[in-house]
């Protein structure tokens, strides 16, 4: 756990480790590190906590997913520039608009796209898709090339803190939250969350509104 390892790099430094500059400075990143890990599950089990209690606000209003999902891009242009990955939108003009709280639906879709991002190989592709369906729902599909979940992992998706790749998560700073979040979010806004892999074809996100 992200408190384990702050800990123990802790004590190690104490025993000695800080007389060595360079090992010390290592140390120190790995501790905050693990500590802005931590800060965020915290931040996750208090939203969580607070949608469950009903304490979260909401206020909808016809929000336009596009102006939503441009929003959220550029906060993770970065990554994506490190990792070259290429991002691809197919969004409809006449796409319309869905009843919605515009943050928490930024949130569900930042969550997606990072996690979406995080688990996509290098020099890979991100492919997001909205449509409207013939009873009037919209829906959105996020698909990321190159990983795909077992069948028997699907349906645990969303459950907290479960991790398909326990150890590939945990490298990569996950906090085994952000799914859960996501789809209490989208039973908040009446839609739902759904999971669509294949082997060699990757991993497609569904978001129902």
């Amino acid at each position: 756990t992200p408190l384990a390892a702050i800990l123990g790099f802790v004590e190690t430094l104490k025993d000695g480790a800080m007389e060595e500059r360079d090992t010390a400075a290592q140390f120190l990143d790995t501790i905050e590190r693990h500590a802005r890990r931590l800060n965020r599950l915290v931040d996750d089990l208090l939203a969580i906590s607070d949608i469950e209690l009903g304490k979260t606000n909401f206020y909808f209003e016809d929000v336009p997913l596009e102006s939503v999902i441009d929003g959220v891009l550029p906060l993770i242009e970065r990554r994506m520039l490190e990792k070259n990955i290429a991002f691809e939108k197919n969004i409809p003009p006449d796409l319309p608009s869905v009843r919605a709280d515009r943050d928490r639906l930024a949130q569900i879709f930042l969550n997606i796209l990072d996690n979406a991002v995080k688990f996509t190989p290098s020099s890979e592709k991100v492919h997001l898709a909205c449509l409207k369906r013939d009873d009037g729902t919209v829906a959105c599909s996020i698909t990321n090339s190159g990983v795909d979940i077992p069948k028997a992992a699907l349906a645990r998706l969303g459950e907290r803190f479960y991790r398909v790749d326990k150890t590939r998560s945990r490298d990569l700073g996950g906090t085994g939250l952000g799914l859960s979040i996501v789809k209490h979010l989208m039973k908040a806004h009446g839609g739902t969350l759904r999971f669509e892999s294949s082997p060699g074809k990757g991993t497609t996100v569904i978001l129902d509104f």
